[in-house]
């Protein structure tokens, strides 16, 4: 049985007061065990020619390779959904500021194409680990990318608080239901993430069906958190065996 001191932990630290609501303080706050940072287009960058598109483009990849060879990047790929961020990179960190410092100098975001947005994140183990084995048993072998649908909690336009322990139960349950029945390969929750509250990661599944299966977690029913659905391109072997 899931107990309401785990349910409470789990989105602890976006911040809020409870608005009357009767206090649902948790015992600790969950353990930071990466960095999530959102690669957002800068607004209003103008077009460039294309040969100079493509070099930046380029040395783009290049950098994210030399931040995966040093042991810091552990999961990166475009989104192909738009309207949203252009790009996520979830990597081992010290800090925020280290991960926005090591992001920031992608020549995408030193030439104003891109700008980095990051955040503690408490993510599943072992992101990364089998690319890494699968990589060094065949470093030649060309990536697989994969679609995952990936969406993103975020405090709604009426947020006044945390909820009621009851709704953070039932939220944790939901997640461990979407765990067990559902191709959810990580989940978990932003600290101190400000307006983002937490992650659902889902690997074989469309992304209407991603977005379905999130719309029912009792913090968005309940109108504390609503939701922000992509599709996300990531090599195939990133994420754990479930």
């Amino acid at each position: 049985m899931i107990s309401r001191i785990a349910a409470v932990v789990l989105l602890a630290g976006a911040g809020g007061g409870l608005g009357g609501v009767a206090a649902a303080q948790p015992v600790e706050f969950p353990k930071p065990n990466y960095c999530f940072a959102f690669l957002h287009a800068v607004a209003g960058r103008p077009e460039l020619p294309e040969a100079e598109a493509m070099d930046i483009q380029k040395r783009h990849l290049a950098h994210l390779g030399w931040l995966w060879e040093k042991g810091w990047l552990e999961a990166a790929g475009p989104i192909v959904t738009a309207g949203g961020p252009r790009g996520i990179l979830i990597s081992h960190c010290k800090s925020v500021a280290e991960a926005n410092e090591l992001a920031s100098a992608d020549p995408a975001v030193q030439n104003k194409r891109l700008y980095v947005e990051s955040h503690f994140w408490a993510g599943p183990a072992g992101i990364g680990e089998r690319y890494r084995k699968e990589k060094a048993a065949k470093p030649d072998a060309e990536d697989r990318m994969t679609k995952h649908a990936l969406v993103l909690l975020r405090k709604s336009a009426t947020w006044s608080g945390w909820p009621p322990a009851e709704v953070f139960e039932a939220h944790f349950a939901h997640i461990a239901a979407l765990k067990k029945a559902a191709n959810a390969v990580a989940v978990g929750p932003f600290i101190e993430g400000g307006e983002w509250l937490g992650v659902f990661v889902f690997r074989d599944t469309p992304l209407d069906d991603a977005r379905r299966l999130a719309q029912q977690d009792p913090m968005v029913r309940g109108g504390f958190a609503r939701l922000e659905a992509y599709e996300w391109l990531v090599a195939d072997g990133v994420f754990p065996e479930r």
